[in-house]
């Protein structure tokens, strides 16, 4: 039996109390409307806060 990832919906994920405000503000704007797990948008972020302010 493999051990899928639970996947959440965009919606889920910036409801999710795992996350701040702001962060929750970030995810809404960069995620797409797909599913993702709570690993791979803490990921997304964490990208997206390394990049360089233009």
């Amino acid at each position: 039996m493999e051990n899928e990832e639970v996947k959440f919906s965009k919606e889920q994920i910036v409801s999710s109390k795992q996350f701040t405000v702001i962060e929750k503000d970030i995810l809404k704007a960069i995620l797409e409307d797909k599913e993702y797990s709570l690993e791979e948008a803490k990921e997304v972020l964490e990208e997206f806060k390394k990049k360089e302010v233009k």
